[in-house]
């Protein structure tokens, strides 16, 4: 069981609160009329979860709620997160407070405190998902911005609303918001498998490697421009610099030794040190100081650079020793020996009554190796990530450099002009200037030979990874995995009777809704007929995704929220009891209960126990399947999710 709710809670302006409370591994019913507060139970789950606003709709409930709440159960722990309730006026609040313990007790209002923000507590449930921090690939020639993909994005699969559990045109929760259907498009193959995490590691080393062929692309291209003539550039400066008072030699055709070193003297002239009028309106010293400044975090960052690396270098030793123990333990047969039946011997294969701790032994051994292993590989991510931000960091304050340098310069050298040259010390200083600048390409290499080889050696790597990370490769894992999904879906919308199900029931991603593939090409949802068919797909493709989720051990959460599932059948301003009886069409009558039905028994006998499903109606079937699902008090009358005492004191 990974990531269920144990209970949902609201914290009354008047200290009070009132908890509903949910069995997890099963189907949760909360049934009730109209105006209740039903619906409202996903928007406080999704809000508590890092939602950018708060759903819950004006009302008693705003009125009354300074807090919302919900316990969570994970494999190992459980998790309370309280986030405020907005002010007035406002769409939501940042402030949190997370409870993080093996078993915890709900606090009471009075120990409620700002202990964190809502970020924190999404970067808690990323890591504690296993969610990797991972960029999303951006096909090239589209302008969109990567994705950072966090357990936000998990949260797609895990809701359907009362507008959305019917529609015909909209498949996952938010799709009709601005910018969502990319981001789900963009994730998916993640959260799938499809783009497992050696592609996203790849695909940020093919960045990396792309950024340094445009650098040294650009940089060669500054070297030829700023070379042009061989050396003829460095004669004609000796002459200006002679003709300033920089040099004195006579020879001025000197030996290219020679002449490179002189005008390494002239690049390094200083002015005289003498008493000068202030000027607040140069802006000459402030470009000085930011010139020192972005050599000292230049080295800085050259520092750190090298630090990284040195560490890559040592977790790259590590796993290659961890995987050659892996590797040799594999060939013998050792790791599936090891997962055998109690009193079976993981070296010899042969049954025994030994009482020592041997077998123990060597299976704790074997899953720390496979622990390391997998720490190593999540870290290594991380690890790129932050070499490649060190070496555009890098890149960047180089251009900095470039730029101030180019600065002082054009600065020095209108002064120079606006005053006629007047100033021999600013004449010279602009000679020196022009020559530091020559030196510096000069002295990037002897000639461009190097850099070309460079760039030659990164065009093979780049071709490499490009054909690695083909995207139709990817796409190709993620129709397969798409087909694998579909089998149930085909398989639950045949069991349910919905229409079109005589063929087979897909996914379909790029245009976010389910298809079935007929002799006559696909029909997508919006043409399948009527509500009732609506209904079934979103379940059945809830439902299978969820079992994938399941079956791959994917970071998403184990529950899946419906709200209203019935109303296509079931409107509410007619129903007073929730009893399927006041449905008019018997025939509808037999849906309601043949869907609950099939609900039910898909999630006990096929996800069971790792699947948490809530529901939120106005349906109250009387059989005891049903009513021993039913998760609180029925919300009928004076029974709600406020205390009707609540909104009577306000």
């Amino acid at each position: 069981m990974t990531m269920q709710i144990l209970q949902i809670s609201v914290y009354g302006k008047n200290g009070e609160r009132r908890d509903v409370k949910f069995n997890p591994s099963r189907v949760n019913i909360i049934t009730g009329a109209s105006k209740k507060g039903k619906s409202s139970l996903l928007d406080i789950v999704e809000y508590c979860l890092g939602s950018s606003e708060c759903g819950v709709a004006e009302g008693f409930i705003r009125k009354t709620v300074d807090w919302y709440a919900i316990l969570l159960q994970f494999r190992d722990t459980q998790v309370f997160i309280a986030r405020a309730a907005p002010l007035p006026g406002q769409n939501s609040s940042s402030t949190s407070h997370m409870i993080v313990e093996a078993d915890i007790k709900v606090p009471d209002r009075s120990e409620l405190k700002s202990s964190t923000n809502i970020d924190s507590v999404v970067n808690f449930l990323t890591e504690k998902l296993g969610v990797p921090e991972q960029e999303t690939e951006v096909p090239e020639g589209q302008t969109r911005a990567s994705i950072s993909i966090n357990f936000k994005h998990s949260r797609y699969y895990l809701f359907q609303s009362q507008d959305e559990i019917a529609a015909k045109k909209i498949l996952f929760h938010r799709q009709s918001e601005p910018h969502i259907p990319q981001a789900i498009k963009d994730t998916i193959p993640y959260f799938l498998g499809a783009a497992e995490d050696d592609r996203l590691k790849d695909l940020s080393s093919l960045r990396g490697l792309k950024q340094e062929k445009t650098r040294l692309t650009k940089k060669l291209y500054e070297l030829e421009s700023l070379k042009g003539d061989g050396l003829q550039k460095g004669y004609v400066l000796l002459a200006e610099a002679a003709e300033a008072g920089l040099y004195t030699g006579e020879n001025l055709i000197p030996n290219e030794k020679d002449l490179l070193a002189s005008l390494s003297r002239i690049s390094n002239w200083t002015p005289p040190l003498v008493p000068v009028e202030d000027n607040t309106d140069d802006p000459l010293p402030a470009l000085e100081r930011e010139y020192q400044r972005f050599q000292q975090q230049k080295r800085e960052v050259r520092f750190k650079l090298n630090a990284a690396n040195e560490f890559a270098r040592s977790e790259t030793g590590f796993e290659k020793e961890a995987e050659e123990q892996s590797f040799r333990l594999q060939s013998i047969g050792l790791f599936k020996k090891a997962a055998a039946a109690e009193h079976i011997c993981p070296i010899c294969n042969s049954q025994h009554e030994a009482a020592d701790s041997a077998e123990g032994i060597i299976q704790q051994a074997l899953a720390d190796l496979a622990h390391k292993l997998d720490g190593v590989e999540r870290n290594r991510p991380r690890i790129t990530g932050y070499i490649q931000g060190l070496i555009k960091e890098h890149n960047d304050l180089a251009d900095k450099i470039k730029k101030t340098r180019d600065s002082m310069n054009q600065i020095r050298s209108k002064d120079a002009t606006s005053e006629g040259l007047q100033d021999r010390n600013l004449l010279k200083s602009r000679v020196a200037g022009r020559v530091s600048l020559y030196l510096d390409g000069i002295n990037w290499a002897d000639d461009t030979g190097p850099i070309k080889r460079q760039i030659a050696a990164l065009e093979p790597q780049i071709e490499e990874l490009e054909e690695r990370l083909n995207p139709d490769a990817l796409k190709e894992r993620l129709d397969a995995q798409i087909s694998i999904i579909s089998e149930d879906m085909t398989r639950w919308a045949r069991e349910l009777g919905l229409e079109h199900s005589e063929h087979p029931i897909r996914l379909d991603i790029p245009k976010l809704t389910v298809v079935a593939e007929t002799p006559h090409g696909r029909t997508p949802l919006y043409r399948m007929g009527s509500g009732e068919n609506w209904v079934g797909y979103h379940l059945v493709a809830y439902l299978a995704l969820a079992k994938w989720f399941i079956k791959e051990n994917r970071p998403v959460g184990r529950f899946i929220f419906f709200d209203q599932p019935t109303q296509v059948y079931f409107p509410s301003d007619k129903a007073v009891t929730g009893n399927i009886d006041e449905i008019e069409n018997d025939e509808d009558r037999k849906a309601v209960k043949k869907m609950f039905e099939w609900l039910f028994k898909v999630v006990e006998e096929e996800l069971g126990p790792d699947l948490q499903v809530i529901v939120t109606d106005h349906a109250d079937i009387e059989e005891d399947w049903y009513q021993s699902a039913i998760a609180d008090e029925k919300w009928r009358g004076d029974v709600a999710l406020i205390p009707k005492h609540w909104y009577a004191e306000e």
